[in-house]
């Protein structure tokens, strides 16, 4: 086959591209795709036949070919990707401050000293440095005396993390991410929300509890005297003891016989040990009568031989059809052996 036309080959891939310029006028041919066809795969052939063989064992084993080329590592063509490329990261401000400034970001070390301790701890995550509460706080000169310095010291970190959230989405404001507006509305909640938290817990703090005045712990209502007296009454009973060994107190009111505990029979008593022994005896010979709990009442209690008396249920209605009146019935239904006997009339 004569070759007018040198393509370029990707052996990777085994893709042979022909980069000339295609003649117009023959593209519909059927015989002219075929002949360019047949020209790049001869060439790309070809080709193939230039790479080293492989002639070890192993390849003779895997293939059933004896002859197998080794094929390049690395592609000339770049297979294009599935989803397109993602748009260039818009800048923040800081970002383009530095830029403009020639700021280089400096990492900072992961792990810093930490006072109470006295050794290195990690910056962020669990046990970090300086991250404990301390029990005492010192008030400077020019500080509310009557201030919670501890609470100060809440609020501080709040308002870190909202100034990087309020920054953060100021950004994604810009690149578009989210609409205007956004960040101004988020703040202003988070800031409503947590007011209402704050005048919530300022009404409760407000309630004060007179001093001398018991109250109630679930609604704060004054007990008053009856239930001073019966709550005084419950804590002088407190004890193990029912307060019998407690020591009275300069004031207090004298105690009231406390109410009786429940007794308990000994084990090794000779009077408990025969008169639960006369108990058994007497569920004993019940149970051998055929008394209540036995095999032998249930069955009769079930099969009605235990109910006393007549009921409606042993007689014949009179439908009115004819001269039959009430008259008892015969067999089963007239022992009242159905489950029409109920249990009221068993004794």
């Amino acid at each position: 086959m004569d070759i007018l036309e040198t393509c370029t080959y990707d052996l990777r891939n085994l893709t042979a591209i022909n980069s000339h310029e295609v003649d117009v006028s023959k593209v519909s041919s059927e015989e002219y795709l075929l002949q360019k066809a047949s020209e790049g795969t001869q060439q790309l052939l070809n080709q193939l036949w230039s790479l080293p063989l492989d002639n070890s064992d192993s390849a003779k084993a895997s293939g059933a070919h004896e002859i197998c080329a080794i094929l390049p590592k690395q592609a000339v063509i770049d297979i294009p990707r599935t989803l397109p490329p993602p748009p260039p990261k818009e800048e923040t401000r800081w970002e383009k401050f530095a830029k403009e400034r020639g700021v280089e970001n400096r990492k900072r070390d992961r792990k810093v000293w930490d006072e109470a301790t006295g050794t290195w701890k990690f910056r962020h995550g669990y046990q970090k440095a300086n991250d404990k509460e301390w029990p005492i706080m010192e008030v400077k000169k020019n500080d509310d005396p009557y201030a919670d310095p501890w609470e100060k010291l809440r609020e501080a970190k709040r308002a870190k993390v909202d100034k990087n959230l309020e920054s953060r989405l100021r950004n994604q404001e810009r690149a578009g991410l989210i609409p205007r507006g956004t960040t101004a509305k988020t703040m202003k909640n988070r800031e409503a929300a947590r007011a209402s938290g704050k005048h919530a817990i300022k009404q409760e703090n407000r309630v004060l509890v007179p001093s001398g005045v018991p109250m109630d712990l679930k609604g704060k209502v004054q007990r008053g005297k009856e239930l001073t007296k019966a709550a005084l009454a419950a804590t002088q009973r407190g004890t193990a003891s029912l307060g019998k060994f407690d020591k009275m107190l300069n004031g207090e009111p004298e105690r009231k016989a406390a109410m009786r505990r429940r007794k308990f029979e000994s084990n090794t008593s000779k009077e408990v040990i025969h008169s639960e022994a006369g108990k058994g005896m007497k569920i004993l010979q019940g149970m051998l009568k055929g008394g209540a709990g036995s095999s032998q009442y249930e069955k009769n209690r079930k099969s009605g031989n235990l109910s006393k008396g007549e009921t409606a249920y042993d007689y014949d209605y009179n439908d009115g059809l004819g001269d039959q009146g009430y008259r008892k019935k015969k067999g089963r239904a007239g022992a009242g052996k159905m489950r029409k006997v109920t249990k009221k009339r068993i004794k």
